[in-house]
């Protein structure tokens, strides 16, 4: 028999997994995982995922709470790592705190904006 996914997500196309606009910005945060905590630059946000600069790396799975001043604090897993030092992060934040999150990011965002390449 098989088992039905753990993961609603997992057959969804990137689209249909990216409800909300990811939000560039260069924010200084802190990331805690596995008895690691250390200072991280937060390079893209969403009310449920974030793009984070850090060393060491969380293993791929990993839970993590990443705290984003000016925004708030949330929970999540590591699910990828996109290029050296940056881990992707699913964000476990309730639908209810979702505008809210959102709100604060884009305030945040202005006053921490992401280089501009030249």
């Amino acid at each position: 028999m098989v088992e039905p996914s753990q993961n609603p997500l997992e057959h969804k196309t990137p689209e249909e997994r990216r409800r909300f606009r990811r939000i560039a910005t260069r924010i200084e945060g802190r990331i805690v995982f596995a008895g690691v905590d250390a200072e991280c630059l937060i390079h893209e946000m969403s009310a449920t995922g974030a793009v984070v600069e850090v060393s060491p790396l969380p293993a791929l799975g990993a839970e993590v709470a990443l705290d984003v001043p000016g925004v708030g604090f949330a929970r999540g897993r590591a699910t990828r790592h996109p290029a050296a030092d940056l881990v992707s992060i699913d964000l476990d934040v309730p639908p209810a705190r979702h505008d809210r999150l959102t709100d604060r990011l884009i305030l945040a965002a202005f006053r921490h904006p992401p280089l501009r390449n030249v």
